[in-house]
């Protein structure tokens, strides 16, 4: 066999002898090279997301502090569940937050605001009404209201008092 159909090992240089005669790519010399190589490439990857982390944290976009961990994220709801593995809920209720409402940026917030009109999910929510929680209604789904829920509730009622008495 001629010495032009041999290649280099990737990892360390040797002569790597193709599988056939017409040169089929083998490109390391043994499985311990290749492990290396692929290993090294790893690294690679790692490195790369630390540096998108970093590139992300200099991000001007309003942001929220995950309160477990201190990081800033664009949405904290599916970085609890992912890396601390608890609900966004328990998370909400262990915080003290608005349980039926998700830790968002006001702009990202308006942005999904948008989207619901734009993709006609509000349609289903309309098509949902009857499955809502009645006054006065006992059964599943019910669950003590935060502090932040019932002061939004309290000023949502001052200001449809306010609408109705100047109508």
């Amino acid at each position: 066999m001629l010495l032009e159909n041999y290649m280099l090992c990737k990892e360390c240089a040797k002569l790597v002898k193709p599988l056939n005669p017409r040169g089929s790519a083998r490109r390391y010399c043994n499985i311990t090279c290749r492990n290396r190589h692929y290993n090294r490439k790893h690294d690679r990857a790692k490195w790369q997301r630390e540096y998108n982390y970093k590139k992300y944290q200099l991000d001007t976009r309003e942001k929220i502090q995950c309160l477990v961990c201190g990081k800033w994220f664009r949405q904290v709801g599916s970085h609890i569940v992912q890396v601390h593995g608890i609900t966004a809920r328990e998370y909400r209720e262990e915080f003290d937050f608005d349980v039926k409402r998700g830790q968002l940026p006001d702009d990202l917030r308006e942005l999904k605001a948008g989207q619901v009109f734009e993709n006609r999910t509000v349609e289903n929510l309309k098509a949902g009404q009857k499955f809502w929680f009645k006054k006065g209604q006992h059964g599943l789904g019910l669950y003590r209201r935060s502090r932040q829920t019932m002061e939004r509730l309290k000023e949502l009622h001052k200001y449809n008092k306010t609408r109705k008495e100047g109508v």
